[in-house]
């Protein structure tokens, strides 16, 4: 069996050594965050659809039906971006290739054919909150939060 460098090594089998133990009887726990990282270089940019701005990414997901747009229009335009401003400052990442693959293969919004990704988190925590929220702008960013 030919073992390949770490670099050629996807993420699948870069979380299959997880499971593994090093030279030094340790769990690989470094495997993990290699996996997630080389899971979003790989997989979710390479199958996220660009938009410019948010408000081509609204009105698109508006105007496809992804998004209800009864939802937005509870809420001022300038107070959205600030939303997802804030969501976005937070500068979240994923700390496990598991809690990414879950979180892509089963919660983000993708296409209706289901091969590409619409949002990243921070979309579906927004999104999810203006929901939520009906109106009530201060609840908007508690819960985005």
């Amino acid at each position: 069996m030919t073992v390949q460098p770490q670099e050629q090594l996807d993420y699948h089998a870069l979380n299959a050594m997880l499971n593994l133990y090093d030279k030094d009887n340790k769990i690989q726990l470094d495997k993990d965050k290699q996996a997630a990282h080389h899971y979003f270089r790989h997989h979710v940019n390479q199958n996220t659809v660009f938009f410019h701005n948010l408000q081509e990414k609204l009105d698109f997901l508006v105007a496809e039906n992804y998004y209800d747009s009864a939802i937005l229009a509870q809420y001022a335009f300038i107070f959205i971006k600030k939303l997802f401003q804030q969501a976005y400052n937070h500068k979240f990442r994923f700390q496990t290739f598991l809690g990414a693959f879950k979180y892509y293969t089963s919660y983000t919004l993708k296409t209706f054919d289901g091969k590409r990704y619409l949002e990243r988190y921070e979309d579906r925590a927004c999104m999810v909150a203006l929901t939520l929220a009906q109106e009530n702008q201060e609840l908007a960013s508690q819960t985005a939060r």
